[in-house]
């Protein structure tokens, strides 16, 4: 028995030897690297079957004991995973293939970048892809239109030079400036001098725990622009050219017939009163209806007189390359663009240098350059011009050149108002030509003093210029004539030629540094800790002059005139001092956590209240990374994570000093008999007022399904300002004095948002189709108790309704004969109502309509925004589309152009030709009126239309050229077509329903359709 015993031991013991030899473990080491020779760290590497294994550190190197037969897994995400077999290796070299998943990408965020799956925060990146960037855009911001969710975009203007479009994000979270934080390459600038060719990446900054890094500024979002860096390697020449044509995107409808406007003036004034007399004489009715000369009896449409077509062409030329130690990227820009009215244009030069070198391994320095040189002409303020045309009639011939020279038209007719306006005279005689110059530049210094920590110092300088001529010609050629009798129909002689000149500069100066620890611990934990402090000084110089009485109209210098000459000017500085810190943990990037602080100073406030903190906490929780939520949910789930965040911001946006008292000088007192110089107040003080606070929370859902082909994004807010800074009303015992700043209102948005995308291809068949739609409800919680503060026109403010809610009366049809007049509520205040007349609903029951009855007629701010691209490509062709569209918002819409009440000398928009009548009352509009009669067009919701729309924003198609077309320097042609504001669906009558602000009701340079066509060429 004990010699078996002792055989069997030996034998074991032979047997264990021999295991062990065979699983003798070694030291392996190696670095991992993604397929641009970038280091990975963080790269998870474990030993297949087996429970150990360790992490990539921050140069991406790793190092683990294993045996010869084992075989290792690398994995990470955004990247595929690779199995090696050790085999007899020792030092291993291993190259990571990104994976086709949205979730690797880079998303930039407040001083840095961040994987788009690590983000807790809500970010919204915007792709910019070829098609975008060889869009036409004539300015940056307008770009944005449908591209990201909660970001609402409205271009007012069409106008060669003032195309900028208007940024809110999340709803008007303000009753004062409510634009958001623009910065690019890291510091605040403009994004219409940012060339669209230039830019690599834009990232929206929506709820606190995102912006909060930047305290003060990020209140109302932050919109982060990072701009194309050099790309080591040969150096690579692309070339992007267009040419387009322009027209308006809708026209006013006016009555361009004469003999038809005439009619309708007689029919106005007997209506109001049966015993006037009408003005126009039916002999000079005839003589229109049957003249043949329209020089002499004019039929004018002033939409055909006023715009045309413009024209667009745009050239960009970049060069980027670089070699292992240094990068660069240089674009030249040359945009000219001839607007849609006569002398509106505007000529744009933008010229980039983006560099940088590593001096050593550990130090790497850098520059950002950017110029900018425009200059725009115009006939002074195209708005009010576009007003003045709304005074003046179809009779009226608008200009005639001929061998007296060129003359333009008055009255044709004594039967008309003799106090006409000629808008293509102020077209032609006025000018103001503006020139802007801005010089950007940035240079930047990072040190990686030790592994993982890493410090970097900023500096820049954005020097701003503007200077502005506005003037009138003075002469015989400002007289307005009459051409049936050709006599002067107006004599305007007496306004002598004016010169207005403004020269303005800003300079702003930005130091920021930060010093950045990354460090894995472990496995399982990472760490990533952010400190930094900036300074920001900004200084503004204002001159100003005017001078009258020029020798002849080609003189236009201030020292030129002979009469009246003015001068003024002004300077002012605002500083700010911030400290920041953030930190990032995540355990095995399954538990992301958000922690950010910053402390801010500003000028604007006096010392004591200059100072203010604002945090913001964030969660993720990445599902998927869950076994028993990974183990219970299909495969073709790929990603699933919850987000949370909650945090405070705060705006100072107010104007300078506005704690202090200001006064005025110039004014004279008498003082003992004798006149002495003095001064006036203008404002008074209010040296207690502080910060704004934001305060947001906010709940997100994302998930990638199907192999990635499918993401969707979901969020909840809530976004509530409080101590918001506004002017109250002073009592009349204060005069003129302008009331001070306080802390007064509340104002919250809520809503959600929503974003869905789906790419795939079959083949050589690629399409894809992503969409976002937002809700945002607006309210103002708090303002002045039951007191309601006027806006502009009908729209008022008022707790518990949203910014800018239309107010007025409620109609209920138009009275039909005199007996709904006896029988319906008194309405007018003096005399009474005809039929034809609206009726206004008595929601008192008092049976008197006044004030007491108004309602609230509909919100200004759209409560739906959304956007729709739509993209396919077939082997060198490529399709893209984007729609824009606005829902559930109203606009108060009455003005010279759409009106009921009608005086000579004023244009009638065709719309009201179906107007009440006794043979005509089966409409919904009611009778026209004299001008003077203002109970139909007083504030009423036969007013309010729906200013929803959807608009086709841009469709291009594209093509490829293939290679064997073309010699082996060219890498790439390709030519397109570009279709900009294609279509418009709405039911808003007035030029354009995108505007900036719902609560105005005036009018605006129109909107406008752009058609091009281009090449992009790669060398």
């Amino acid at each position: 028995m004990k010699k078996l015993l002792g055989a069997s031991l030996c034998i074991w013991g032979i047997c264990v030897v021999q295991t062990a030899i065979a699983q003798e473990k070694k030291s392996i080491k190696g670095i991992v690297k993604d397929e641009q020779g970038a280091i990975i760290p963080g790269v998870t590497v474990g030993i297949k079957h087996s429970g150990t294994g360790t992490v990539t550190g921050p140069d991406g190197s790793f190092h683990l004991n294993a045996a010869e037969k084992d075989t290792l897994v690398f994995s990470f995400v955004g990247y595929n995973k690779k199995e090696i077999a050790v085999n007899n290796q020792t030092d291993l070299k291993v190259k990571l293939a990104s994976s086709a998943t949205s979730l690797n990408e880079t998303v930039v965020v407040g001083y840095g970048v961040q994987k788009k799956i690590n983000l807790s925060g809500a970010v919204t990146s915007v792709n910019f892809d070829k098609t975008m960037q060889s869009r036409p855009v004539t300015d940056l911001s307008t770009a944005l239109s449908g591209m990201a969710p909660g970001v609402s975009v409205s271009q007012a203007s069409g106008q060669p030079g003032r195309e900028n479009a208007t940024i809110r994000i999340r709803g008007v979270g303000t009753l004062n400036n409510a634009d958001p934080f623009i910065l690019v390459d890291g510091i605040e600038s403009s994004m219409s001098d940012v060339n669209m060719a230039d830019v690599e990446s834009i990232s929206v900054l929506k709820d606190a725990s995102a912006a909060a890094i930047y305290g003060s500024r990020a209140a109302n979002g932050v919109v982060l622009i990072t701009t194309k860096k050099g790309r080591k390697g040969k150096a690579t020449v692309s070339y992007n050219g267009y040419y387009g044509v322009q027209k308006a995107t809708r026209l006013f409808n006016v009555v361009s017939d004469y003999a038809t406007y005439m009619q309708l003036m007689n029919r106005v004034a007997t209506a109001d009163n049966p015993s006037n007399t009408p003005p126009f004489k039916q002999a000079t009715i005839d003589a229109w209806k049957n003249a043949t000369d329209r020089t002499l009896y004019p039929n004018t449409d002033w939409m055909d007189v006023l715009f045309g077509q413009g024209k667009l062409t745009g050239h960009t030329v970049s060069v980027s390359g670089g070699s292992e130690k240094n990068s660069y990227y240089m674009s030249l820009d040359y945009l000219h663009n001839d607007g849609i009215v006569k002398n509106t244009s505007q000529d744009r030069y933008m010229m980039r240098l983006n560099a940088d070198q590593e001096i050593s391994k550990k130090i790497k320095v850098g520059a950002n350059i950017a110029l900018t040189w425009k200059e725009r002409r115009e006939p002074q303020d195209v708005g009010s011009i576009l007003s003045l045309a709304g005074s003046t009639t179809p009779g009226m011939t608008p200009k005639v050149v001929d061998a007296s020279g060129t003359r333009y038209g008055g009255r044709n007719t004594d039967d008309e108002n003799g106090q006409l306006d000629n808008p293509l005279q102020y077209v032609e005689t006025w000018s103001r030509p503006n020139r802007q110059q801005r010089a950007f530049a940035k240079v930047w210094g990072e040190w990686n003093i030790i592994d993982g920590l890493k410090l970097q110092v900023n500096g820049a300088g954005d020097y701003f210029n503007m200077g502005q001529k506005s003037y009138a010609l003075a002469g015989a050629i400002q007289n307005r004539w009459n051409f049936q009798k050709n006599v002067v129909a107006q004599q305007l002689d007496q306004q002598p030629a004016t010169l207005a000149q403004l020269d303005s500069t800003n300079l702003h100066l930005t130091y920021f540094a930060t010093l950045n620890y990354n460090k894995n611990f472990g496995a399982d934990h990472h760490i990533n800790v952010l400190a930094g402090m900036s300074t920001e000084s900004i200084r503004g110089t204002l001159f100003t002059g005017s001078i009258q009485n020029f020798p002849t109209n080609n003189t236009w210098e201030l020292g030129a005139g002979l009469e009246q000459p003015k001068v003024g000017g002004t300077s002012d500085i605002y500083k700010i001092v911030s400290y920041f810190g953030r930190i990032n943990y995540d355990y095995k990037g399954k538990y992301l956590l958000e922690a950010n602080l910053r402390r801010d100073g500003s000028s604007k406030f006096r010392s004591g209240l200059q100072y203010g903190v604002y945090p913001s906490f964030s969660a993720a929780w990445r599902l998927i990374e869950e076994p028993f939520i990974k183990n219970a949910i299909p495969g073709w789930v790929n990603n699933l994570k919850l987000r949370a965040s909650w945090g405070k911001l705060g705006n100072d946006r107010i104007p300078l000093n506005a704690f202090m008292s200001l006064y005025s000088a110039g004014v004279n007192y008498n003082y003992g008999g004798t006149i002495s110089a003095g001064l006036a107040p203008l404002v008074m003080a209010n040296p207690n007022i502080t910060w704004e606070k934001t305060t947001t929370s906010n709940l997100g859902l994302d998930a990638n399904l199907f192999n990635d082909h499918f993401n969707l994004t979901f969020d909840v807010f809530n976004r509530r300002t409080s101590d918001i800074l506004v002017r109250l009303n002073l009592s009349s015992a204060y005069g003129g004095l302008t009331p001070p700043f306080q802390n007064v209102g509340i104002v919250e948005n809520k809503g959600w948002e929503l974003t869905l995308g789906y790419n795939n291809k079959a083949g050589d068949f690629r399409y894809g189709i992503s969409g976002n739609v937002s809700n945002i409800n607006n309210k103002v919680v708090k303002y002045q108790g039951n007191a309601i503060g006027t806006l502009n026109g009908a729209s008022v403010l008022k707790e518990g309704w949203s910014i800018g809610t239309l107010y007025g009366l409620q109609t209920a049809g138009i009275f039909q004969n005199d007996d709904e007049v006896k029988a319906w509520a008194k309405q007018r205040t003096a005399g009474t109502n005809k039929p034809g007349d609206l009726k206004f609903v008595d929601m008192t029951g008092d049976h008197v309509v006044d004030g007491n009855d108004r309602i609230n007629m509909g919100n200004t701010i759209p409560k739906w925004y959304y956007g729709l691209n739509l993209n396919a490509g077939y082997k060198g062709f490529d399709l893209a589309l984007l729609f824009q569209g606005v829902g559930g918002v109203n606009r108060y819409y009455q003005d010279n152009w759409y009106t009921t009440g009608i005086r000579a000398g004023r244009e009638i928009n065709a719309d009201f030709l179906n107007a009440w009548t006794p043979d005509n009352a089966n409409t919904n509009i009611p009778r026209l009126t004299a001008a003077a009669n203002t109970d139909n067009t007083q504030a009423n919701t036969f007013w309010v239309q729906n200013a929803s729309f959807v608009r086709l924003k841009n469709i291009q198609l594209s093509y490829t050229l293939p290679k064997k077309m073309f010699t082996s320097t060219i890498s790439s042609i390709r030519v397109y077509v570009n279709a900009q504001n294609a279509f418009t669906w709405t039911k808003f009558k007035g030029l354009d329903p995108e505007v900036s602000d719902y609560t105005q009701p005036g009018i605006q340079y129109p909107n406008v359709r752009v058609i091009t066509g281009g090449v992009n060429v790669i060398f």
